[in-house]
């Protein structure tokens, strides 16, 4: 008989629907109270609901307290009901047809139609199934490239669920390094890679950014992805400025718009600069490359 680790919860419901900025504070500030958050529309996108689920029961304290800052909002704390939560939620997940991508879960197998490239991805405790506008503002980027660019050496940072690395490896036709910092991430991306016959194809190690010696090593990379977020990405414009290839270009997203002038600029001061952008609503997708030599 098989027990299930008890989990518990952490809800918060607005009848309001958040500006993007706003809400991605609200997220930062409840993820430290559990290991998976899901936020949505509710109410026909009127309002708006945040989850956070985890192994230890969050402190009613100290989730007021982080909620202080946004106004009058209420948490309600509590155990999650004794069902595979996950399972439940990747079933109301449609399979998502992106360029030549069949994007899909569990469920959906072996439903990829003709002449399309099924990627089957388990989301579990890692971000990236597609469906939000960075994913798939950088799957467009990367489709972009692909008509003109050839890359010998690629890298994905923050791989998440591994999907930038897959798609990467099937327009580009080539072995892909891959890393995160979250071990939850690292295991979900490899298993990930394993389902969908790319475990030789797409190496994923656990890095923080570009430190682990495996990415150090395998240098210079005439392809970057990053879709993390906009404090990461401006801390680590050094490294990849040392890292991309000369005629290299980088994918860089989790950013919203009104972020753009200041990851353009930490990308500027060491040498990069902007290719082209593509823009989701609030959010944006910044395609980089090294500064022309005047």
């Amino acid at each position: 008989m098989t027990t299930r680790t008890k989990l518990y919860s952490v809800n918060v419901d607005f009848d309001f629907k958040p500006e993007p900025a706003w809400r991605l504070a609200l997220e930062e500030a409840l993820e430290p109270f559990g290991e998976a958050l899901v936020s949505f529309e509710t109410d026909g996108g009127k309002g708006w609901h945040m989850e956070v689920i985890g192994q230890a029961k969050p402190n009613a304290a100290a989730v007021k307290a982080a909620l202080k800052p946004f106004g009058k909002l209420a948490a309600t704390i509590g155990p999650v009901p004794d069902k595979d939560w996950l399972a439940e939620s990747r079933k109301g997940l449609a399979p998502l047809k992106m360029g030549p991508f069949f994007i899909h879960g569990e469920h959906d197998r072996g439903k990829a139609p003709g002449k399309t490239i099924p990627l089957e991805i388990d989301a579990g405790m890692a971000f990236g199934t597609g469906r939000h506008e960075t994913t798939s503002g950088c799957v467009k980027a990367l489709l972009k490239l692909s008509k003109t660019m050839k890359v010998k050496k690629a890298l994905d940072v923050g791989t998440g669920t591994g999907i930038l690395a897959f798609a990467a490896h099937h327009l580009f036709h080539v072995p892909i390094l891959a890393g995160d910092n979250d071990k939850d991430a690292v295991r979900v991306a490899r298993e990930n890679a394993a389902i969908n016959g790319l475990k030789k194809q797409i190496r994923i190690v656990t890095s923080d950014g570009y430190r682990a010696k495996a990415i150090r090593d395998g240098g210079p990379y005439d392809l970057v992805t990053a879709n993390i977020l906009a404090n990461p990405l401006i801390s680590l414009a050094p490294d990849l400025a040392r890292n991309l290839a000369r005629n290299g270009r980088a994918i860089l997203s989790g950013l919203l718009k009104t972020q753009e002038k200041d990851v353009l600029a930490a990308h500027q001061a060491v040498g990069l600069e902007l290719d082209f952008r593509i823009r989701q609503n609030d959010w944006s997708v910044l395609v980089l490359k090294r500064k022309a030599r005047r």
